[in-house]
This record gives structure tokens, C-alpha cells and sequence, in this order.
């Protein structure tokens, strides 16, 4: 017995399910005796295949199925074709009409260039990298490379078989030899084996494919296998009850629907024609008549698709889908395990929602879906699209995220009419999903980016939001998060007060300018004089957009426009994300909108248009929102109703563990940081002079330097004592630093707060504080006052009569200290101006109190 014989006997021996194909007995002298006839000498002497048979005949295959080859046939008898017949997409109503071409996508369509058994239709092997042994994978596979080549069908277009899009004018009228995609086609078959490894319900695949299945069942796309594995000498055959017809690829469906008319012209403005050389040599080599040239419809998309336009110009990555939706081989991983998808909605929905929905606001900036930029479509194209067939099921519904995990909001209810195509699922659908960033508060802003639409744009802050990465935070659709999103517009993007150039000689103000040849911002540099508060008319520098200057100081702005809550709620104080507050006068367009900087130089920011959205509103202002430019130390050194309270809190040694004030490594600010504030809001009640003399008087603390016969701490002589009166001033000054800023505002409220100072003893206290805990303050807001309740039960009030209350400041921390770097104008010594950065922040309001706070 040949050798080749025992190594397949030995084979089947021990595998069973491994059978052989012609080839391995083409040298042999004998057959065994249980192989059957070949594949076309079965379908010739069975008498019900005689359609399929003179496809075999007329495109020479015969030799190929009798003799040689090792194939997987999904045939369908006579019976069947005489239904074909009555009813197809190609009109064709009898054997005699079919073309060649439509003969050769019948016959290559239902054969893969393997056997098969269907038990095996769901594995697929993995072949290992650099010699190392691949592995088998059970139950992942439902796609398989048929025999179809590309050119077995090589249409010509012209008219409105062309897109309407600018990128095929050209040969609207003339034609064009077009492929619809180059690549192998797969056909699609589902097992029992795949739906179970993929948790594709039977409900599933009834939605999908209009079949009822039973627990064995095998379906190539919707035809159903009556009779498997049928065992010829040359491979397998098997009896399906419909003919098969290769199906379109995803694209080519919606633009053949003219249902879907409105999504498909938005979709083929993502395409245009590749000149094929390949293709073109080939077809040559058969039809030497043909002088002409194939091109190839492609896709723009990094995935599968082009990144260059036909003229090799590269595609800007905002104009890029997330895959070639006309790519027959689509893989998304093994071609075997996975296709594409995509939820389209029909015309109806989309005049629905461009024209009565949340769309509106595309019509009143755009006008028509034509006028929108691809940019600002492609999110709304990607929102449509699925990477994965596996995980857009129906049962999946619930569940589905787009690729920055947001939720679809799917139902079985939204679609109709589902569409298996050669490449993944098409279903059509009653609703439109668009992307957050067309319906969260970023939605005006990247809309209003493009210089297509009219009125104000927000470039400089729609390149703050993206080169921050803030475009998902502003996306984010929580059920109880709502934004008041603050967008200065490109026009009004001026006279932003440095606050590092605020500690220099050169202060200065920055205009922001949007760069329309690199797509960047930089900035203009101006002088400010802190005395007058007048800014300069003439540039006195400029800083480009490649330093880290523009997108820190943008970053710090944006912190301070963004408020989590609703500002038009009634209240006048908002904290913003940056810990900014922002004082509120009136709502909607017109609202007057302050910050401290604002406020110091007189200054109102005005609200020119106001958008709500899903997630909040956007407010369009006239200028931007000015944080404080003062820091706690700076207010309180330069009021005088504050000189007692400033005396003491300044009063600790520099490098003490007790300061209350730094200037330092790590607390490089415009002058001194408080230097247990940790990048949060604070409240800070200034008692009034004379009731932090009384406190001195009444021996509650004792003063830094002796004063009415009260002895200094500097004064005294007894190490131990001065400790403790250090200790005892440091905890009664931390007391009135409170966590959490707390306006005098038109509201009701009241909480407890915690303090600065920590209870170090078991002493009950009025609000229960336990050891080793922050001591409280309780506040009662009512409008126009504050009650303070302190750890002795004592009542304080805000004074209100003279106006220094709802001070609003700011304690940065810089880089570096100010002086280290050069001047706005590039004059002086130390590192670049442009080096400079916020690292980050704390703010604090400061109300003056009628007494002190205690806690003993």
C-alpha cells in the first residue's frame, strides 16, 4: 500500500471527521471502496440538478468537479431555481436569461475552495507566529472565503448608479468600469456550533434573518441546509432550498435603497474611485480587447479603507470613518469571526430629525445635510457604524456602546427589515443615534468651530477642549449630571489677565488667535498695568502655539467655565469645576456672568446666545471669565478692617510647621499660598478688629508681639509656654478656615462644615465632633446673611453693611516662583516665559465676621 494511502488511513483512524479530497488519490491505483462519486457526476446522475449542472457545463467546470480539487458545494435543486426564477433582483425569469456573469456569481458563490464537513464550518485555526504551533478555535467561525472573484462581474456606471458627491462629477456622465470592492467575498453560515459560542439567541437570528431555526439547523445567510454532508470523492455537498445570489456588501445595499437615500448620500461623500492596476492587467489578460481601466470604490477610513485621496493627498483624520463599510472582507480580527454592521435610518427618520428634532440646531447652522462639513459628520456616520456584528445583535441591544462607551439606547422596536450583507448587517431604522458631541454641551462649540456656519466661531475653544482631551468629560450624558458650559468666542478672545505675568514687572494680557494654516492657537501679548488696570494697544510679543503656555493657561480657563449644575436655578454663586465662583445676574442670553478678576476690573462678561442641550446648557459670552487675581494673603494685607487677623496669620516663622502662609518649593504662587488649602474651595471669616483685640484682651490668644500689657509670644522667655501659645493661635486662626466656599446669597440653607483645626482631646463639643476630627462650623444662609454657629454653641454673623464680604481669591501654585522666569515681553533673565504653568490651584471667599469663632 503507498505510503500516502497508510498516512491517510492512520489519519482518519484517529481524527474520523478528517476526510480526503481528489487530489490525494490522483497518483493512487485505488479508491476506497466507500467514497462516493465525484461532486458533478453526483449532481449529473441525481436528476434534480440539472440548472446547476449546466452552470457547471457552461462555465467549463466540469473537469473541476469531477476530477480534481477538494471543494464545498451549497447547492440548490431544480425546484429551487424554478422559484428563483419567478422572483429575483436580476429580473431573470428562466435558465436562458442569465448572463455570465450572474452565472459565475451563482456557481463561485456557492463553492469554497475547501471541504468541509458543517460540523467544521465553525472552527477556525489560528496558524502561530515564527514557528510556533497555531491552535484551533471551536465555534468562533460563521464567515468563509467563497470562490467569487472580484471580476467575475465587472459592472459599468453611469448616472445615478454614481454618487452624487463631488468626488465623482467627473464621471457622472462619462461611466466608470467600477468594482464595488476588490477583496474576496465571504459567504455567511450560521451553526449551531458559532451561535451558541456567540450567544446569538434563536430570537436573534430570526430578527436577523426572517428564519425559524431548530437546535442542528445550518443557514447560508438566509437559505436553510436541507441535506448535509453529502460525500463525493473530490469533497462535500450540500442540498440548500434556495438559490443563492451573492449579496451586496453594507454600502452598496444603502446606496441601492432608496429608502435610505438621505444616509447613503452622506455616506458615499466619504468615498471616491481608485484607479485598480491590478485588476485592470488582469481582466486584460482574458479580454485583450479591453482598453479601458477598473477602479475600485473605497472608503475613507483607516480601518480597511483609504487615508489618501485618488491624488495621494492625505485625508484629514477628522473626515475618516470607522471602517470601509464596501470592504467584502471585512475583519475585525479573523475574517472567519467577526463582520461589521450598521443602523441606518430611513429617510423619513432622518427629515424627522433634521428638521423637527435635535437635529434642528444642523439646519440652523448648516441648512441642508450637503452644506455639513465631513468633520462634523463623521462622528454621526461612526455613532452609525459597528466594528462588530458579534456584539449588535438584538439581544445585545440593550447593552451597546459606541468606542467611547456611551450608550446607544437601541430597541427591537427602533429597527425593521434587517439586511445580512456580504460584510456585516444592515439594519434599517426609526430612529436616529446621533453622537454626544452633537447633542452635549460641546455640540455648539464643534459645531460652531467650521467656518461654514455663520455668525460666532468657537475655534480657539474647541482647540482648548480637544488638545485638553475635555471632549468626553463634556460628553458625559449620567442621568443627574447636568452643565453650564461658558464658551468665549473666537472674536471675544481677548484680555485674559496672565496670572504668573501678574507677579512680574511686565504684567500682561494675552489675546488668543486661531492659526487656520496649521490648525493651532496661539497668542498675542499685551501690556496691563496693575495700577490702572489699562491694557496696552500695541503687541509686545507674541507666544506660539507650540509651547505649553497656550494649552495650560487654556486648560485653566476652561476649569473656569464649566459649572456642574444649572446656573439659572436661582441662586447668584456657583462654584465651577476649577473651584472658580462665578456670580450670576439674570439667565439665558443676556445673563451677566462674573468671576473675581472680573469683578476687580469692573468688567461684566454678557451671554450672546444660549443653547440647551441633553447634558446642559452652552452659553456664547462676550469675553472670557477672569478667575481672581488676589490671592487670601494679598486681600488681607491690604484691607485695613482686616490688619488684626493679618497680623496674627503672618505672624508664624516662615519655616515653621505652624504657618499658615508659604513661599516655597511646591507653593510658588502670585505671592504666599495658604499652605494647607489642597486644591478645593474655601470659606475664610475674618473676625473684625476689634473683636480679635478683645479675644487678646479676654486672653483667648495671645498676640505675636506685646500690646496692652498683653506679653507677645515673641516676648516670651519660657520655651514650653510659647509652644503652647503657638499651638493655641495656630488652632484658633485654622478655625476660621472652612472647607467648602459659602456665599451671601439670595438662598435658604444650612450645613455643617468642617474646619481647619482638628479636635485633639474628648471634651463633647456642640456638634459631637469626635477626637482626632475636624472641628465644625455650622452655617444658616438665608438671603442676604450668614449665621455662623460655632463648637460652644455661640452665634456669629457675616457683616453685611460695608461691603467686604463675597471676596472672591485665588491661591495659585506655579512652576516655579515667578522671578525665575523672563518677562511676557522677553526681556529679563531665567527660563522662557513660555515655560511657565499653572500647576494648580485653590480659591477662597472671605466674609468679615461681627466676632470670633470658637470651639472650647
Amino acid at each position: 500500500m503507498p505510503f500516502r494511502f497508510i498516512r491517510l488511513f492512520l489519519a482518519l483512524a484517529f481524527l474520523g471527521w478528517l476526510l480526503p479530497s481528489c487530489d490525494i488519490y490522483s497518483l493512487d491505483d485505488k479508491e476506497p471502496d466507500w467514497l462516493g462519486a465525484s461532486v458533478y457526476d453526483y449532481l449529473k446522475t441525481d436528476g434534480h440538478f440539472n440548472n446547476f449542472t449546466h452552470l457547471v457545463d457552461d462555465l467549463n467546470y466540469t473537469d473541476v468537479l469531477s476530477k480534481t480539487g477538494s471543494k464545498t458545494l451549497f447547492v440548490a435543486n431544480d425546484s429551487a431555481f424554478a422559484e428563483f426564477y419567478k422572483n429575483n433582483s436580476w429580473g431573470v425569469n428562466s435558465y436562458d436569461q442569465l448572463t455570465v456573469s450572474q452565472k459565475k456569481l451563482i456557481m463561485n458563490f456557492s463553492m469554497l475552495n475547501n471541504s468541509y464537513l458543517t460540523g467544521m464550518l465553525a472552527n477556525s485555526y489560528n496558524g502561530g507566529v515564527s514557528g510556533s504551533a497555531g491552535s484551533l478555535s471551536e465555534g468562533t467561525a460563521f464567515r468563509r472565503v467563497t470562490a467569487v472573484n472580484a471580476l467575475d462581474s465587472l459592472p459599468f456606471d453611469i448616472g445615478d448608479k454614481i454618487p452624487n458627491s463631488t468626488n465623482w462629477a467627473y464621471y457622472k456622465s462619462r461611466g466608470i468600469y467600477l468594482l464595488k470592492d476588490n477583496t474576496p467575498l465571504t459567504s455567511v453560515i450560521f451553526t449551531r456550533k458559532f451561535l451558541k459560542q456567540a450567544f446569538i439567541s434563536d430570537e436573534d437570528f430570526r430578527i436577523i434573518t426572517g428564519r425559524i431555526r431548530t437546535d442542528n439547523d445550518v443557514f447560508i445567510f438566509d437559505s436553510k441546509v436541507l441535506k448535509a454532508d453529502i460525500t463525493c470523492k473530490n469533497g462535500y455537498l450540500n442540498l440548500i432550498d434556495r438559490v443563492m445570489v451573492p449579496p451586496v456588501n453594507m454600502a452598496q445595499y444603502i446606496f441601492d435603497n432608496k429608502n435610505l437615500s438621505v444616509f447613503s448620500s452622506i455616506l458615499e461623500r466619504f468615498s471616491a474611485p481608485y484607479y485598480d492596476p491590478a485588476s485592470t492587467i488582469y481582466y486584460r489578460q482574458f479580454h485583450p480587447e479591453f482598453s479601458d481601466s477598473i477602479f475600485v470604490k473605497r472608503y475613507f477610513s483607516s480601518y480597511g479603507g483609504q487615508i489618501q485621496y485618488p491624488n495621494r493627498d492625505i485625508i484629514n483624520s477628522g473626515f475618516l470613518l470607522a471602517f470601509d463599510p464596501g470592504w467584502n472582507s471585512y475583519a475585525n480580527g479573523a475574517v472567519e469571526s467577526d463582520m461589521g454592521g450598521m443602523f441606518v435610518p430611513t429617510d423619513e427618520t432622518m427629515n424627522n430629525y433634521f428638521n423637527n428634532g435635535a437635529g434642528l440646531l444642523l439646519k440652523n447652522l448648516f441648512g441642508t445635510w450637503d452644506n455639513i462639513p465631513l468633520e462634523i459628520l463623521a462622528p454621526f456616520m461612526n455613532r452609525h457604524m459597528r466594528t462588530s456584528f458579534l456584539e449588535s445583535v438584538p439581544s445585545k441591544f440593550p447593552t451597546m456602546v459606541d468606542k467611547e462607551n456611551s450608550l446607544l439606547n437601541v430597541s427591537k422596536d427602533d429597527v425593521a427589515k434587517p439586511f445580512v450583507a456580504s460584510n456585516g448587517l444592515v439594519y434599517e431604522t426609526k430612529k436616529v443615534y446621533p453622537p454626544d458631541d452633537y447633542i452635549s454641551v460641546y455640540g455648539p462649540v464643534l459645531l460652531s468651530a467650521n467656518d461654514k456656519v455663520p455668525g460666532e466661531k468657537t475655534k480657539i475653544w474647541n482647540w482648548a477642549i480637544t488638545s485638553n482631551d475635555f471632549r468626553l468629560y463634556l460628553n458625559a450624558m449620567e442621568k443627574d449630571t447636568k452643565y453650564s458650559f461658558f464658551v468665549p468666542t473666537d472674536d471675544f478672545f481677548q484680555n485674559y489677565i496672565d496670572p504668573i505675568a501678574i507677579a512680574k514687572d511686565v504684567s500682561c494680557a494675552l489675546k488668543y488667535h486661531y492659526n487656520t494654516k496649521n490648525n493651532t492657537v496661539f497668542a498675542t501679548v499685551y501690556s496691563y498695568n496693575k495700577s490702572t488696570g489699562e491694557i496696552g494697544t500695541d503687541s509686545i510679543g507674541v507666544i506660539k502655539s507650540n509651547t505649553g503656555l497656550i494649552r495650560n493657561r487654556l486648560l485653566d480657563m476652561l476649569n473656569s467655565h464649566i459649572v456642574v449644575g444649572n446656573v439659572e436655578s436661582g441662586n447668584q454663586y456657583y462654584i465651577t469645576k476649577g473651584n472658580v465662583a462665578l456670580k450670576i445676574d439674570g439667565g439665558g442670553i443676556g445673563m451677566k456672568v462674573q468671576a473675581g478678576g472680573n469683578i476687580m476690573l469692573n468688567e461684566q462678561v454678557s451671554v450672546t446666545k444660549a443653547y440647551p442641550q441633553a447634558n446642559g446648557n452652552t452659553y456664547f459670552i462676550d469675553r472670557p471669565i477672569q478667575s481672581p487675581l488676589k490671592s487670601v494673603y494679598r486681600v488681607l494685607s491690604e484691607t485695613p478692617e482686616f490688619s488684626a487677623f493679618f497680623s496674627l496669620v503672618s505672624g508664624f516663622p516662615a519655616d515653621s510647621k505652624s504657618a499658615i502662609f508659604a513661599n516655597k518649593k511646591n507653593y510658588y504662587g502670585i505671592d504666599f499660598v495658604v499652605k494647607f488649602f489642597n486644591t478645593f474651595n474655601y470659606t475664610v471669616y475674618v473676625p473684625t478688629n476689634e473683636a480679635i483685640n478683645k479675644a487678646i484682651n479676654d486672653s483667648v490668644i495671645s498676640p505675636w508681639e506685646t500690646q496692652g500689657g498683653i506679653i507677645g509670644i515673641n516676648q516670651m522667655t519660657d520655651a514650653t509656654k510659647q509652644a503652647a501659645a503657638i499651638s493655641k493661635l495656630e488652632d484658633f486662626l485654622r478655625y476660621h478656615f472652612q472647607d467648602n466656599s459659602v456665599f451671601v446669597d439670595n438662598k435658604d440653607a444650612y450645613n455643617l462644615y468642617q474646619s481647619s483645626t482638628m479636635k485633639q482631646n474628648d471634651y463633647v463639643t456642640h456638634f459631637d465632633t469626635f477626637k482626632n476630627k475636624y472641628y465644625k462650623i455650622g452655617v444658616k444662609s438665608s438671603p442676604g446673611k450668614i449665621l455662623l454657629t460655632t463648637e460652644t454653641n455661640r452665634n456669629v454673623n457675616v457683616v453685611t453693611t460695608n461691603k467686604l464680604y463675597n471676596i472672591m481669591t485665588r491661591d495659585f501654585i506655579f512652576s516655579d516662583k515667578p522671578s525665575a522666569f523672563k518677562e511676557a515681553d522677553g526681556t529679563g533673565g531665567g527660563a522662557l516665559f513660555e515655560s511657565s504653568q499653572i500647576y494648580t490651584s485653590s480659591t477662597a471667599v472671605i466674609h468679615q465676621i461681627d466676632g470670633i469663632l470658637d470651639f472650647h
